[in-house]
């Protein structure tokens, strides 16, 4: 035996050892992390990062489930014709691609609710951090489950491309290879139309949040202890807040009126405080003030006008960017009542 072939014969043993398709996985993951990390949210970079989120995961699970080749199973009985396939156990390649998708787009949701029920955010580091424990225990299990199987039973990428004892196709019809094409093309475009949404513009994602608070017993803003029963001309300290997330800095003007509604149309009513600040991309203000009211009525509502721009001469509910409500009883002087249960702020927008 010379040393070429006793070479050869090293690194065919060594290759049987390694799951080469795991292997390939794992470097593509290791490579589209640094790429995510580190990139400036180009193209490429949002292509690879589908990649690693859509395929990656599915196909180490895929791998675990499935350790073995497909083999074709003996014809005792004729085949339908509405079958895809000739009969076979396991599963083919291109199965193995088309579960590693529906698999990958299955654990999305999964990741996602596993997060919000331990209070996690789904960031760009939390996405990747599930990508690599699925990917790493889908590796493991798989490998392990592999190399368990006798050697001509493995699932091998390598006798996959060369095909080595494939014998002849387990599809072998024009029928079949055109469902497989138009299946392929179905796949394409909803990774087309996935891609699409997520790298097209985000308007929708821009809008103007704001809030009504009142100031806590340890001097911080709270989303409690509301006033419902005030006296007229009384100081009611109340605190909004708002933040820009456009991804342009604008001039924001907060209108507060005292209206009275009856059966959900407002009759009358009266400024009684204004603030205007400029905010920069995804700056916050916070504004301290006091509201006195001007008139007495039972069951009057505190209403604060957010704006992003110029105000118009008109304020509304239809022409604000954000809408504030709070309930309040206002009592003539001297006549305020003396239970002072809690009121609710209530927005919208």
């Amino acid at each position: 035996m010379t040393v070429s072939e006793t070479a050869r014969r090293v690194v065919r043993s060594t290759l049987s050892l390694v799951p080469i398709d795991l292997v390939l996985v794992l470097a593509y993951v290791t490579f589209a992390t640094a790429a995510v990390e580190t990139g400036e949210g180009s193209t490429v970079q949002f292509l690879i990062g589908v990649g690693l989120v859509l395929f990656a995961p599915g196909y180490t699970v895929v791998a675990a489930l499935f350790p073995a080749r497909a083999r074709q199973r003996e014809e005792r009985q004729p085949t339908s014709v509405l079958a895809l396939t000739r009969p076979h156990d396991g599963v083919l390649v291109r199965e193995r691609l088309a579960l590693a998708f529906g698999v990958s787009v299955l654990l999305l949701p999964i990741v996602a609710v596993a997060y919000g029920a331990v209070g996690i955010s789904l960031t760009t580091s939390s996405i990747l951090a599930a990508v690599w424990a699925i990917v790493g225990v889908g590796a493991v299990v798989g490998t392990a489950r592999r190399l368990a199987l006798p050697e001509r039973e493995q699932f091998d990428l390598l006798r996959v491309a060369q095909g080595v004892g494939t014998g002849r196709p387990l599809a072998d019809d024009s029928t079949t290879t055109l469902l497989t094409v138009a299946l392929c093309c179905m796949v394409v475009v909803s990774l087309g139309a996935f891609s699409a949404a997520i790298a097209g513009p985000s308007q929708s994602m821009s809008y103007t949040s704001a809030s009504l608070l009142t100031t806590g017993q340890n001097g911080e803003p709270v989303a409690s202890g509301y006033p419902a029963n005030v006296s007229q001309d009384e100081s009611v300290p109340l605190v909004v807040r708002v933040t820009n997330h456009h991804d342009t800095a604008a001039n924001y003007t907060v209108v507060t009126r005292l209206q009275r509604v009856e059966g959900g149309t407002v009759q009358s009513g009266q400024r009684v405080w204004q603030g205007r600040q400029r905010l920069g991309v995804n700056e916050t203000w916070t504004q301290n003030h006091t509201v006195v009211p001007p008139f007495a009525g039972q069951d009057l509502r505190l209403t604060y006008f957010v704006y992003r721009g110029s105000v118009p001469e008109t304020v509304s509910q239809s022409t604000a960017d954000d809408v504030l409500y709070l309930r309040l009883d206002v009592f003539p002087n001297g006549a305020r009542n003396p239970q002072t249960p809690t009121g609710n702020s209530t927005g919208q927008g």
